[in-house]
């Protein structure tokens, strides 16, 4: 049996009832003290007496969803106890949900008779039933903490390792921790002045370590989420082909009044140089490779290109000057742009059915 160290306990004297409404503070007592000295299979036993004695339905299996919270809160109201407002709309919507789900048709399993009927643990009954036993020792380890003085060397990550905790477990875990954090952090900055008195056996100095205590525990987690990420073999990503690459690029591919033809779209992957023909705008374009990887495609646009380097200018005679840049060595196209008189401007790297694609380097 769980050690009975919290201070709801040393008030109630012992499981606590109630036969008017429960405050705030009378609530989260309550709780904290069936968190305490019970566990999950009583949570489900009191969910599932209230459906039958009180409710008179039968959910079935659909109990396996439900918190250990509402089992609890179903044995606050079973033993008297009225809730707030907030409180019973939460524990009216969890009723007609688990109802819901118990409406839901099941697949028919046909069992020979000579086989084996005993119930299959799931691999999900396995890890909630992992994650309950390290949530177990974590409370051990914050009793002792707490009998300790404080004193103790409480470490969440020894238990967790101790226990092969992995990533998959951490879920509950974690909400856990957050609970608890929270319930000891409204209690040191709450002015409620009864609130204050329930846990008045706590100096705030000791609420902040134990506040202290979930954060570490929290932060573990995400030391366990990282070594499983480190740890994953790392996805190789399928090669596309140039084809695949250009499928979606859609290109002017004629311009009979200047007798243009588009070289091959997917001559453009791995390029170092691209030159641009726009038919609407006349408009004479170079892209530049940001490096020796050369351009690639995304959709319908250039990607891997200088933005800085990569500019167009205005033709005022595409006659005279597309045949320079179809003739050209490499060395005569760095000054084909330059010598133009025309206002340089910035080009985008999206191509359309208005360009011709004029030469690629």
């Amino acid at each position: 049996m769980a050690r009975i160290l919290d201070a709801n306990l040393a008030f109630s004297g012992g499981e606590p009832k109630f036969t008017t409404e429960l405050t705030k503070v009378e609530m989260m007592r309550t709780l904290n003290w069936y968190s305490q000295n019970k566990n999950s299979k009583d949570a489900e036993k009191w969910a599932q007496d209230y459906f039958k004695k009180k409710l008179k339905v039968d959910v079935g299996d659909a109990l396996k969803h439900a918190t250990d919270t509402f089992g609890y809160v179903c044995r606050i109201v079973s033993n008297g106890g009225q809730l707030d407002a907030q409180n019973k709309k939460w524990f009216e919507n969890e009723i007609q949900t688990l109802i819901e789900k118990s409406k839901k048709p099941k697949k028919k399993v046909v069992v020979k008779e000579e086989e084996n009927t005993t119930p299959v643990v799931t691999i999900q009954d396995r890890i909630r039933e992992k994650a309950h036993e390290c949530i177990g020792e974590l409370e051990g380890q914050l009793d002792d903490y707490i009998l300790s003085d404080f004193k103790a060397d409480a470490k969440p990550y020894a238990v967790m390792h101790t226990l092969n905790i992995k990533s998959v477990h951490v879920k509950m875990i974690v909400e856990f921790a957050k609970r608890r954090r929270n319930e000891f952090d409204e209690v040191m900055n709450t002015t409620d002045k009864e609130l204050k008195e329930g846990y008045s056996n706590f100096t705030k100095t000791q609420l902040k370590k134990v506040v202290a205590w979930c954060d570490q525990i929290i932060l573990d987690t995400q030391k366990i989420m990282g070594a499983a990420a480190e740890n994953r073999k790392p996805r190789k990503r399928k090669q596309k082909s140039p084809e695949e690459l250009v499928a979606k690029v859609k290109v002017l591919d004629k311009f009979e009044e200047l007798k243009l033809e588009s070289v091959a779209t997917k001559s453009i992957i791995g390029a170092m140089q691209l030159w641009v023909y726009n038919t609407k705008n006349k408009k004479l374009g170079c892209y530049h490779a940001e490096d020796a990887g050369g351009f690639s495609v995304k959709g319908s646009s250039l990607t891997n290109y200088s933005e800085s380097k990569s500019v167009m200018k205005t033709l005022r005679k595409p006659e005279v000057v597309l045949p320079q840049v179809l003739k050209a060595g490499k060395v005569a196209l760095r000054n084909v742009l330059t010598d133009l008189t025309t206002k340089e401007s910035a080009l985008t790297g999206r191509l359309n059915s208005d360009i011709i694609l004029v030469r690629v380097v």
